[in-house]
């Protein structure tokens, strides 16, 4: 049986990452294989769901090395794993791991992937010198892509897909809510790094707010991160409030899905947002925000604008869900990521 040793940003307390690792466990159960994920602190963790899974510590040295030597291929599991924005030492890490399983013989594969953005000349060299020995290259967006080809990947196929926690939660949300059962409610995320102040950001979520006579229901996704910025935006709002921190998959939908709008400041709040159908508007600190909502056809408030010149934009629209067609190639793009795997793994090649 194949084995396969995963990589990702998984156990660090931050939504998206945990939602990525639920959904490659489970896009992994359907395929044969023995798959052995490299995440911190494992004893947080349950018994994972399929018994060919197993965790290992990612800061055990010498469990990591036995982890590599055992296994057949080298996965980067999903999650923006390869840029250098926060640091430029996540890079080195999740592409050193799988240079060195090339050099030892093992195949590499890309698994919807994230990447960029990539600044460093010494990282893009990095980034070509890793994904042009991979035997499957999938990426969750054109601007990984894009990004790819200008690194130099030319020779392999690059295939895009979606984002695996975008994926798993389509497939557990089915009917979209009808607009007459949405409340009088906005959920948000915010985040720091979109470049607005606290008082900024408040004076958005109010301008919203005030609109419609909303309650506000702020969302804490990544607490280590967001969760200060968050309260300060919290201290300084006019709107009611109530503040909800690492809430699971599945409430999270429920909360978008009866909600007026969703301002998503995290990527996987525009995920969840777009998965529970509601309507959604992004903050775009990210150019992973960006793409995903050309990809998905929503709107995206981009750094630097105003707070009232974007709450008037937001209130003068009429945002509707996304479309289902949309939801429909998310569904898609998952089973031929699956099936494009399998085909590496039986044949080698993608």
């Amino acid at each position: 049986m194949v084995r396969l040793f995963v990589l990702g940003y998984y156990g660090f307390g931050n939504f998206g990452d945990e939602l990525i690792l639920a959904a490659v466990q489970d896009e992994l159960a359907s395929i044969d294989c023995e798959a052995v994920f490299a995440v911190n602190k494992p004893d947080q963790y349950a018994r994972p769901v399929c018994p060919r899974h197993t965790l290992v510590d990612r800061h055990d040295g010498a469990a990591m090395r036995t982890a590599l030597r055992a296994c057949d291929h080298v996965m980067l599991g999903g999650g923006g794993l390869v840029q250098d924005v926060t640091s430029w030492r996540s890079s080195l890490y999740y592409l050193g791991i799988p240079l060195v399983a090339s050099l030892c013989k093992k195949g590499v594969i890309s698994y919807a992937q994230g990447v960029g953005p990539v600044r460093r000349l010494w990282i893009r060299r990095l980034v070509r010198a890793v994904f042009g020995r991979m035997i499957l290259i999938d990426v969750r967006d054109d601007g990984s892509r894009d990004l790819l080809r200008a690194c130099g990947i030319r020779m392999q196929e690059i295939c895009v897909s979606s984002d695996a926690g975008l994926s798993y939660l389509v497939a557990r949300h089915s009917e979209p809510v009808e607009t007459t059962h949405r409340e009088s409610r906005i959920v948000a995320c915010v985040n720091e790094r979109f470049g607005w102040t606290p008082e900024e950001t408040a004076s958005f979520l109010d301008c919203l707010g005030s609109q419609s006579s909303a309650r506000l229901d702020l969302v804490v996704l990544f607490p280590s991160a967001d969760l200060a910025f968050t309260r300060a935006v919290r201290d300084r709002l006019l709107t009611p409030s109530e503040l909800i921190i690492s809430p699971q998959p599945l409430p999270l939908l429920d909360l978008c899905s009866s909600a007026a709008l969703t301002v998503a400041g995290r990527y996987h709040m525009a995920v969840a947002a777009v998965a529970a159908r509601s309507p959604v508007v992004a903050l775009a600190y990210d150019p992973k925000v960006s793409q995903l909502a050309e990809g998905c056809g929503f709107d995206a408030i981009k750094p630097g604008d105003s707070p009232q010149q974007a709450a008037r934009r937001v209130r003068a629209a009429r945002i509707s869900p996304v479309a289902e067609e949309s939801i429909g190639q998310i569904r898609k793009t998952s089973m031929d990521r699956i099936a494009r795997l399998k085909a590496a793994l039986e044949h080698g090649n993608p």
